[in-house]
């Protein structure tokens, strides 16, 4: 038994001798810390919290260099005094003049709202259509971005 308790001892001792250590570290030094480094920035993480559905139709199957037909479908869940929908490519996808933006004065809740516009791939693959939503309501400006795929063919 006496072997026993010694083991016992011997297993503790260095435990303590470690959590004895981690205490220290907490102890002021006494001298301050730069106010930099106690400054905590809070980022909101995660999806846009606008009500805002965007919806949408590829007229046929999109080819390289041809211009193809997207069919949009907005609905928001909120009344807005303006909804505006500004639509950009990357290199890899042309939005035909003037298609990259277009207004809908006085938006109202659960309406369906269309507009088609028309693009042209330059590249096969899966190509993105990025959709901006910006919703006017309340003096407030709200926005949420949507990522449209497209999947050209040669």
């Amino acid at each position: 038994m006496a072997g026993e308790k010694m083991t016992l001892t011997s297993a503790w001792l260095p435990l303590l001798c470690a959590a004895m250590a981690v205490g220290g570290c907490n102890k002021d030094s006494g001298t301050a810390a730069p106010a930099a480094a106690a400054t905590h920035v809070k980022a909101a993480i995660g999806k846009s919290q606008v009500p805002v559905e965007l919806k949408f139709d590829v007229a046929e199957r999109p080819k390289v260099g041809q211009p193809v037909e997207i069919n949009l479908a907005l609905i928001a869940q909120i009344s807005a005094s303006l909804a505006t929908i500004q639509v950009s490519g990357a290199d890899d996808v042309a939005v035909a003049p003037g298609g990259n933006q277009y207004e809908i004065p006085s938006e109202e809740a659960g309406e369906v709202y269309r507009h088609t516009l028309s693009v042209t791939p330059k590249a096969e693959g899966v190509v993105l259509l990025g959709v901006t939503v910006l919703l006017k309501h309340d003096e407030l400006l709200d926005q949420r971005v949507f990522s449209i795929p497209i999947i050209v063919e040669r």
